[in-house]
């Protein structure tokens, strides 16, 4: 495998990484910010509120997308183990 391939390899591994960790990032973000925005307005300080919405939500977002995930992974795998198959030809 030459450098290229290899380099090729890992800056498409982090860009797959950044792709799948988008969405639970995205979720937890935007319901930190809803819950955030009911305890301000309720005012109510309960810190455990927010981090069960949270848990629920990102849990939820988690199984939804768990079989695009793993399909990407799949794939990405199949493609690197397929070009260190031909390391020796």
């Amino acid at each position: 495998m030459s450098d290229a391939i290899i380099i090729h390899f890992a800056s498409e591994l982090l860009w797959i990484v950044l792709l799948l960790s988008l969405p639970v990032v995205a979720v937890a973000s935007l319901v930190g910010i809803v819950i955030s925005l009911v305890q301000a307005l309720t005012q109510i300080q309960d810190q455990t509120l927010q981090f069960l919405v949270k848990l629920i939500a990102v849990s939820i977002t988690l199984v939804v997308s768990y079989s695009w995930m793993g399909t990407v992974l799949l794939n990405y795998t199949i493609r690197t183990f397929g070009q260190m198959s031909h390391m020796g030809t």
